[in-house]
């Protein structure tokens, strides 16, 4: 029996190195700190979660059009704000050019609504066409470019299911009713940053640290 406890150990070594869950969409580094906490605390384990399902929610926002759950994880937090790039796009996806500041979940629903609107215009456009058995004209090929010149990326595929990314948590600081969690989310590294209210955990900011070639 005493033989097979190396074997029994490193395997116990393994499993706490690598935590896999939700699907094994999630790798939790051993590298993981929490405020000097040992890694996979409550709080720890609760902020992959909600980043988990911001990931998720997007996902799904983008096959639906429905956004009525974005507010279940990004929130606007006074103490980070949008910078003044980020606080212009809101401005000009909401056509609200006296909008004098702006949070992260402001950012997310003007992005996105601008992207959906943008999207169904372009399909209305080319049923029309379709109908009318001709190519879209020039006139409206240009009014699918918005005045800052931005067209919406393509609708993702409605009968192919979006693979879940694989995220990798390299990072996760807890400070208070504030966190600082790093990642791999395959085409980039992102910080994000969350607070605490109410119990719960909710995305207040984001930047993207490194884009993979």
């Amino acid at each position: 029996m005493k033989k097979f406890m190396p074997v029994l150990f490193i395997l116990a070594l393994a499993a706490l190195t690598w935590l896999g869950f939700v699907g094994g969409q999630y790798f939790y580094e051993q590298s993981l700190v929490a405020n000097g906490n040992a890694p996979g605390t409550s709080a720890s384990l609760q902020i992959m979660e909600t980043i988990n399902r911001a990931y998720e929610i997007q996902r799904e926002g983008g096959r639906t059009f429905n956004f009525d759950r974005f507010d279940q994880v990004f929130i606007n937090d006074p103490r980070f704000p949008m910078p003044p790039g980020t606080l212009q796009v809101v401005r000009e996806m909401t056509y609200n050019p006296s909008l004098e500041t702006a949070g992260f979940l402001d950012y997310k629903l003007a992005y996105y609504t601008w992207w959906r609107d943008s999207i169904l215009k372009k399909e209305a456009l080319e049923g029309k066409a379709k109908a009318e058995n001709r190519e879209l004209t020039d006139e409206e090929r240009r009014s699918l470019v918005d005045q800052y010149g931005r067209s919406a990326p393509a609708r993702p595929p409605q009968n192919l299911p979006e693979a879940a990314p694989a995220l990798k948590f390299l990072s996760i600081e807890i400070n208070g009713e504030i966190a600082i969690a790093k990642l791999d989310d395959g085409p980039t590294i992102v910080q994000y940053t969350l607070v605490l209210v109410n119990h719960r955990w909710y995305i207040a900011d984001m930047k993207i640290l490194m884009v993979d070639a």
